[in-house]
């Protein structure tokens, strides 16, 4: 049976190291024996002029070891603590600042009553606590303030980093639900064009509409798997490609070749989900869709360096006039997921291809694809 330990230990345990860590130091930073007044029991406020002769006695000048030393060890985890809990959109900063001088003069009050009591205990030379007062605020003013500004510092810091986190946390939420929306509107736009060429086998070719329908179906539970998921590795992405383009096959007959070239050190990278599908529905539809004579489309995946590169081309009649000013839903449906997962560290591209036709590149970074947490 798992414990589970109470909220106010790790300060608790906090807080002690700070003040052992600080009793530590401020002993060592007092030497043994040093020269007081006549029947003073503490040690002297004001500090011996003059270069240190060694490390310890420079630490035991500037104040390490003192009452406002230990009691700024004391204090310094409430500091933290209360500068945490300060709401400046409730308070507002007029409120906020004189809560913190409110604490402060607390403070220097505090300390400055304690070094009186603490030096002056039994002296036949006590003066009074009017007459310490100035010199007990020229002693721990200065400190507590310096206290109070290294607390504001890095509460300030932790803020705007936990601040930083949550606006790049909801910028991924806001990418991601982007992301899903324009995925969710490619596939009734993919699911519409392949039953529509289902339906004109059912009459001529039975038997490949049958294949056909069972392929669409392995698809679709495919894509379902990852109906959560926006990103997935090039090797899924790449199956769902060959399955479309075995459906298509189906429907072209022997008009349509297709080739699937992989570097095998690529088919692990992250890619989002059916990126490739309106590539290879743009290559068929005005590539060799058209031609008597059908043709071949091939796709390529490879890696550059920290690059990611794919292509999709065919040897059809090439680019027009019509297909190079208009893009229909797939094509700028790709262009808009690939701005909304990389941002504006992606390239797309269509254009004529070396050996004929039209090829369409995308080039983006090399991610290496993340398994989803599986819940406990």
């Amino acid at each position: 049976m798992q414990t589970h330990r109470p909220n106010w230990l790790r300060p608790a345990i906090f807080w002690l190291a700070v003040v052992v860590i600080a009793v530590v130091i401020g002993r060592y930073a007092t030497p043994p024996q040093i020269n007081r007044p006549p029947g003073a029991t503490g040690r002297m406020l004001p500090r011996l002029p003059g270069p240190a002769p060694n490390f310890r006695t420079l630490l035991y000048l500037l104040g390490v070891g003192s009452i406002v030393w230990y009691a700024a060890a004391v204090a310094l985890p409430l500091l933290v603590l209360g500068a945490r809990r300060i709401d400046l959109d409730r308070l507002g900063r007029v409120r906020a600042i004189g809560i913190v001088a409110g604490v402060l003069a607390t403070l220097i009050a505090i300390t400055s009553i304690i070094e009186y009591v603490a030096l002056y205990r039994g002296s036949p030379v006590q003066p009074g606590f009017a007459a310490y007062l100035p010199q007990a605020l020229r002693q721990n003013v200065l400190p507590w303030v310096a206290l109070a500004g290294l607390v504001a510092a890095a509460e300030a810091g932790r803020r705007a980093l936990y601040s930083a986190i949550d606006r790049e946390r909801l910028r991924a939420q806001v990418a991601e639900q982007r992301l899903i929306a324009l995925t969710g509107q490619l596939h009734p736009h993919f699911l519409f064009n392949t039953l529509q060429g289902i339906s004109t086998l059912i009459h001529r070719d039975p038997e490949a509409a049958d294949e056909m329908l069972a392929k669409l179906s392995d698809l679709l539970r495919d894509l379902l798997r990852h109906r959560d998921h926006v990103l997935v590795p090039l090797a899924d992405e790449l199956r769902y490609a060959r399955t479309y383009l075995e459906i298509a096959q189906l429907r072209f007959a022997d008009r349509l070749r297709f080739q699937i070239d992989i570097v095998a050190d690529a088919d692990q990278a992250s890619v989002p989900l059916f990126i490739l599908q309106p590539l290879v529905e743009n290559a068929l539809a005005h590539g060799i869709g058209g031609r008597t004579q059908g043709g071949c489309v091939r796709v390529l995946a490879r890696r550059d360096g920290e690059r990611l590169r794919l292509e999709v081309a065919d040897d059809g009649a090439g680019l027009t006039t019509s297909t190079t000013l208009r893009e229909g839903v797939g094509l700028s449906n790709t262009r808009e997921r690939l701005r909304a997962s990389f941002g504006d560290d992606q390239r797309f591209s269509l254009g004529r291809a070396d050996a004929g036709g039209a090829v369409a590149r995308i080039d983006v970074p090399f991610r290496a694809h993340a398994q989803p947490r599986t819940p406990p």
